[in-house]
């Protein structure tokens, strides 16, 4: 489960998620963050795609239908990038937006503070 990695604290440079985050529950979605958080190494970073804010015409009309398929409705208020500061990450930013049939896609990226030598 992304809330309960098997890993080891501090083990990786980069974590990348796609398309995974719509199906977590809000209180997953804070725990996933944080876990990912505890794996990577000092100055790592956190890559995830996802619904995010509806842009553009079609994807304010095929939101409210999305909101109701899945935990999506966090996504779509943009709630991810306030997930991802809470959970520690600096220097968010979404990096990038994609429309797609389903809605818009956003590239979010969050980096975990490098140690102070």
């Amino acid at each position: 489960m992304a809330y309960a990695l098997p890993y080891p604290d501090n083990a990786y440079d980069r974590v990348l998620s796609s398309l995974m985050f719509h199906h977590l529950t809000t209180q997953d979605k804070q725990r996933a963050m944080k876990e990912v958080y505890r794996v990577l190494r000092p100055g790592g970073s956190f890559w995830i795609v996802d619904f995010g804010p509806p842009q553009g015409t079609w994807s304010r009309l095929v939101s409210p239908i999305m909101a109701r398929l899945e935990e999506v409705s966090d996504n779509h208020q943009g709630l991810l990038f306030t997930m991802l500061r809470q959970a520690g990450f600096e220097a968010v930013a979404d990096q990038a937006h994609f429309a797609i049939l389903f809605g818009t896609l956003v590239l979010y990226v969050g980096r975990k503070a490098a140690r102070n030598v």
